[in-house]
């Protein structure tokens, strides 16, 4: 029937609009190049594709953990994170939706009258979507960015999660084993101090000295049992390993101080350059500037439609109508002034997260400063010296110029600054952290995956 080809050029407008709806940009592209250049992969999100992922994991718990391996399952095996990359699949198919016309509409319309009966085709099009299909991929596009760089961010915070809580399971491994072995010494000495006050060779006053200090040593043993027990517990969780009898091997301590500092040239703006959160602040931006000009522009076209209609039996009957919304009771105006609110909202919340960015990187760089010259002070001067002291005393007591409980007294000396420099160890590595997190930001709230777009309340006239 000729009323196909009457019909014809609205349906070719259709086709060429709907091969327009698939978009160029990579929804994965940003996360696979921070997990490369972190040196972690990224596992498959589908639960019945886990059997690589799973086989990764045993080899590297098969292994001592260390900081990089340790950040490696978390990758693979944090279902939080998991979870998170699995938006990014939501984003893509919302970014192809944003890029498609809503199907057109045919009616068939069968009639009868004095001449017989008669049958109408009717095929309409939303022209208004048509009209701003590329400025809704551009949002679309938009927000799939800040999606993204959502994701990115998550990548880095359980890096930096998962490395933290690595380096406090470690020390305060390191700290229990060493006042396990401090608390034997002390209680032998405390037993041996009630032998010689029940002889007479003791004041009471020493004996409660020693007394004393037992029962503080066993006090500081009970708190590192029960952080050592905390660490490893949250190191479980960043894991993502669930069962608490997979067992983790910690070496005995963290690495040496180095010798140097890598120097951190233009840290601010090396932080400006490269952070995610600011990036996702003007990807924001971005998207609320086009839909403000989208809100702008569509004032007077909202709800615009074509319908072509015809008669199955008459060829000749045939019409074209336009339909558009009335704006008598809503102008647009209030959304318009939304939009450019959400804007201005915007853009100071990126003017407050770049001067935030900003104290960040100079708090962090200054903290690892300090920390690393406090770290050098007891590894190079107070521990040396404590140990100077220790191997003296040791000459003297088997020359019998001290007795057992000065030697002793000198263990009670030591605890303080070993257990001290096991902090400032841990704070340096901590502070190393902290600046890298200042460099590359630090998640900010979920981003929405569905397309807010002015053609999501716009309907057909008269459909």
């Amino acid at each position: 029937m000729n009323i196909i080809t009457k019909l014809s050029p609205l349906a070719a407008v259709v086709l060429l609009s709907a091969c327009a709806g698939t978009s160029g940009l990579n929804t994965t592209a940003l996360v696979q190049q921070q997990a490369a250049d972190q040196q972690v992969q990224l596992a498959a999100t589908d639960p019945a594709l886990r059997a690589e992922a799973e086989q990764e994991i045993a080899l590297l718990l098969a292994e001592p953990l260390t900081q990089q391996s340790a950040s490696r399952i978390a990758v693979l095996n944090n279902p939080d994170f998991l979870a998170a990359l699995s938006s990014l699949a939501i984003s893509t198919a919302q970014l192809t939706q944003a890029g498609l016309l809503p199907n057109p509409g045919l009616r068939l319309i069968r009639s009868r009258s004095e001449e017989g009966y008669n049958t109408e085709l009717d095929f309409s099009l939303n022209l208004f979507n048509l009209i701003f299909l590329n400025k809704n991929k551009a949002i679309a596009q938009q927000q799939a960015k800040q999606q993204q760089q959502q994701v990115a961010l998550q990548l880095m915070d359980l890096l930096t999660k998962s490395r933290s809580a690595f380096i406090e399971a470690v020390v305060a491994e390191q700290r229990f084993h060493y006042l396990q072995t401090v608390q034997e010494a002390i209680d032998a000495s405390a037993e041996l101090a009630n032998r010689m006050y029940q002889v007479g060779n003791y004041s009471e006053l020493q004996q409660a000295r020693q007394l004393k200090f037992a029962a503080e040593i066993r006090l500081q043993l009970a708190k590192t049992r029960q952080q050592q027990q905390q660490s490893r517990e949250q190191l479980y969780l960043l894991l993502g390993l669930s069962d608490p009898k997979t067992r983790l091997q910690l070496p005995a301590y963290l690495p040496a101080i180095p010798a140097s500092l890598d120097s951190v040239k233009d840290a601010e703006q090396q932080a400006l350059t490269q952070r995610l959160d600011l990036q996702q602040a003007k990807a924001k931006l971005a998207q609320l500037e086009l839909q403000l000009e989208l809100e702008k522009n569509s004032l007077f076209v909202r709800g615009l439609s074509a319908e072509v209609a015809g008669s199955m039996q008459q060829s000749a009957e045939r019409e074209l109508a336009l339909g558009f919304e009335l704006p008598l009771f809503d102008s647009g105006a209030a959304r318009v002034s939304k939009a450019e609110a959400e804007y201005q909202q915007a853009w100071w919340l990126a003017k407050s997260l770049e001067q935030k960015a900003r104290s960040e990187v100079r708090q962090a760089y200054a903290l690892q400063q300090s920390s690393y010259q406090i770290a050098r002070h007891y590894q190079d001067q107070l521990v040396p010296l404590a140990q100077k002291i220790n191997r003296q005393n040791v000459l003297r007591y088997n020359g019998m110029l001290i007795g057992v409980f000065e030697l002793i007294a000198d263990t009670q000396a030591q605890v303080e600054t070993v257990t001290g420099q096991m902090m400032a160890q841990r704070d340096f590595y901590l502070s190393e952290l902290r600046l890298q997190q200042a460099l590359w930001g630090s998640p900010s709230l979920p981003v929405s995956t569905e397309t807010n777009t002015t053609n999501s309340s716009a309907t057909a006239a008269g459909h």
